[in-house]
């Protein structure tokens, strides 16, 4: 830090040495030869082309005034900075003592544009003419000392360019009343600044420095976020911002210590609007942050309050990515910073987080895929959450509710650890009235099968303990109603959701289902919604192990007997009940790619070749009704049947490859 004050003295020196050099050489020569030879000797003094319109002094009062002075680039034709006067005046007899006394400098009028281009700055050449030659190591204590005050400067337009991106400051207000350095003196000034699209910040500061204690207060008022939107023209693809930011922080330390500050103050983001390729991704009407204490060395973050309101968000699932990778544009430089970050954490602290209260009220999120067979939408609304005392280090707890599309509820209450997230976490999440026509291109998307109709609700209990996943859910179905399976779509999972949700339904039309669900976090093959699938793929298959009288009652089909179909030992063709019985069979395997039935011969050997002669007419039939020996199959026995009979068992499942 001390390097740091002995450079910013070093300028000092450099500015108050300019004016005595002006001071010294008008007084030797006149004004009218002093402003001829800066005209014509500009480079010798600061390194490139200066022009000066007027110049102005009294050597008996250390007065000097510049009038019109411009600065060009390296290329002496394009204009660095210009202004309209420059005003100050020093006591010339302290400088004996090692001691420079500015008793006023004013600055108006000024116009400067700071390029970038690739690592370099257009004022750089300025910093190499007066670069020292003394080693960079040196750190021999100064004896000068330096005394500012009443310094000005006013209506100044400053402007940034970086490539084809320009970022401008219309109004800059500069107000330092004293400013002291290698004194005990006590030193304060002002900052004000206009923005182009709305906004001013006013920033004020105080520094003791007998102690090296400062104070530093910053407020923006209204600041249009559309003045940022060049800064992240290199992040940020095509995006534009609407809204306000506003913000009243505090910072105070010591300045031999800076990384210890304690910053507090409120933040808040208002009216935001954020559009990316012209398509609306969020809307806030307030984010308020309330800042109890920040202390970057220590990586300690103390919130009081965080308040968001009225968010309203879409999030867009695609095939080559989603909103997010749309919005950001990748970088390289970050990238590399970000690695070379994480690599490097010897030094860094663990993070502290505290937050009092937390409140979101008023949000509607809507989530939509476009990577399934059918476009899928669903928005959440009416989003609440409310969380008190949360903390980095230990349990917290929060509440969470909304409102599903069609009058669904959802409500949710979490506890957990954050710092250690898979050691502990328990959530208890219930879902009321959903309409399940909603969650439809999902169910097409992992089972082939379209939802016509239904309610659903859900109770699960989850639970985190050591990376292992336990989670109990019990779901609650009403009339519940797939469709057939859709040939255009190659389901994720083989689930006979149609058949199971059959024979699930009770009397009432009701379906009660206990779902756990069990795994290892930690696991590369870990996939929740693919286990959750696969959990209940299992339990539907179990359920659905002799499907084909639940289907024929669902279908309306009339055969009074679907297991056994009775053949006389002497019939030489099939009857017409026999007939009927195989169409039904021939309709329940159309109703479902899933269901499987196989005909099996039971009936004394000596009868085999006449059975040959009726099961060739059976396949016939069936093929004329559209089935395939997949579905129905017609096998070989082990003699009658146990009670005597003679014929066919017909023996149904759903078969899963």
């Amino acid at each position: 830090m001390y390097i740091s004050m002995k450079k910013s003295l070093k300028i000092a020196l450099w500015i108050v040495g300019a004016l005595l050099a002006l001071v010294v050489l008008a007084t030797l020569v006149a004004a009218p030869i002093a402003k001829s030879y800066i005209n014509n000797h500009g480079e010798e003094l600061v390194g490139r082309r200066v022009h000066v319109d007027g110049l102005k002094l009294n050597v008996y009062r250390g007065h000097v005034a510049l009038h019109g002075l411009t600065l060009y680039e390296e290329n002496g034709e394009d204009l660095f900075a210009a202004f309209d006067t420059l005003d100050a005046r020093i006591r010339l007899l302290p400088l004996i003592g090692h001691t420079v006394h500015l008793k006023h400098i004013t600055l108006s009028g000024l116009n400067a544009t700071v390029v970038h281009s690739g690592d370099r700055f257009n004022f750089q050449s300025l910093i190499d003419h007066f670069a020292s030659d003394e080693p960079k190591t040196d750190t021999t204590p100064s004896d000068w000392m330096v005394k500012l005050y009443n310094i000005r400067i006013s209506h100044a337009q400053l402007h940034y360019r970086d490539g084809s991106q320009r970022w401008d400051l219309p109004d800059v207000n500069l107000r330092v009343p004293g400013f002291i350095i290698g004194g005990k003196e006590a030193s304060e000034g002002g900052l004000n600044i206009a923005f182009t699209h709305g906004g001013r910040l006013n920033i004020n500061a105080n520094h003791d420095g007998s102690s090296d204690d400062y104070t530093l207060r910053a407020a923006l008022n209204g600041f249009a976020l559309k003045n940022i939107e060049p800064l992240l023209a290199n992040s940020l693809r095509d995006a534009a911002f609407d809204g306000t930011l506003s913000a009243d922080l505090t910072a105070r330390g010591n300045v031999q210590r800076i990384m210890q500050s304690a910053i507090g103050g409120s933040v808040s983001l208002d009216n935001i609007a954020l559009q990316s390729g012209g398509q609306a991704v969020a809307k806030l009407q307030q984010l308020l942050v309330d800042i109890d204490n920040i202390n970057l060395e220590a990586n300690s973050y103390a919130i009081r309050r965080v308040s968001l309101d009225g968010l309203d968000a879409r999030f867009e699932q695609f095939a080559d990515g989603n909103t997010l990778d749309r919005l950001l544009l990748p970088s390289a430089a970050d990238t590399a910073t970000t690695a070379a970050a994480s690599t490097d954490t010897s030094a860094a602290k663990s993070l502290t987080f505290t937050l009092a209260e937390l409140a979101v009220a008023n949000c509607n999120i809507t989530y939509n895929d476009h990577t399934l067979p059918d476009p899928f939408s669903f928005p959440l609304t009416n989003l609440g959450i409310e969380a008190r005392d949360i903390t980095t280090g230990g349990e917290n707890n929060a509440r969470m509710h909304a409102t599903f599309p069609g009058g669904g509820t959802l409500v949710a209450n979490w506890n957990g650890n954050i710092d250690h997230w898979k050691q502990h976490q328990s959530l208890f999440l219930a879902i009321k009235g959903l309409d399940m026509t909603q969650l439809s291109p999902w169910t097409v998307y992992y089972t082939g099968q379209p939802i016509e109709d239904g309610v659903f609700g859900l109770t699960t209990r989850l639970n985190i303990n050591n990376s292992n996943l336990d989670n109990q859910n019990k779901i609650d179905i009403y009339k519940a109603t797939v469709g057939s399976r859709r040939p255009d779509v190659e389901p994720q999972q083989k689930i006979p959701l149609k058949t199971a949700l059959y024979i699930l339904k009770d009397k009432d039309d009701k379906i009660l289902i206990d779902l756990p669900v069990k795994g290892n976090i930690d696991s590369p093959e870990f996939n929740y919604m693919k286990l959750v699938w696969k959990t209940l793929g299992q339990l539907l298959v179990k359920v659905a192990t002799s499907p084909a009288r639940a289907l024929a009652g669902a279908l309306g089909l009339k055969s009074d007997n679907l297991e056994f179909m009775e053949i006389e030992p002497s019939q030489r063709s099939l009857t017409s009940e026999q007939y009927h019985v195989l169409a039904d069979l021939a309709t329940i395997a159309k109703s479902d790619s899933l269901v499987v039935i196989n005909l099996q011969r039971q009936m004394p050997e000596e009868q085999a070749n006449r059975a040959e002669r009726l099961e060739k007419t059976m396949r016939e039939y069936l093929s004329e009704q559209g089935t395939s020996e997949r579905q129905i199959t017609i096998t070989t026995g082990n003699g009658p049947a146990e009670d005597g009979r003679t014929g066919y068992a017909i023996i149904s499942e759903m078969k899963i490859d």
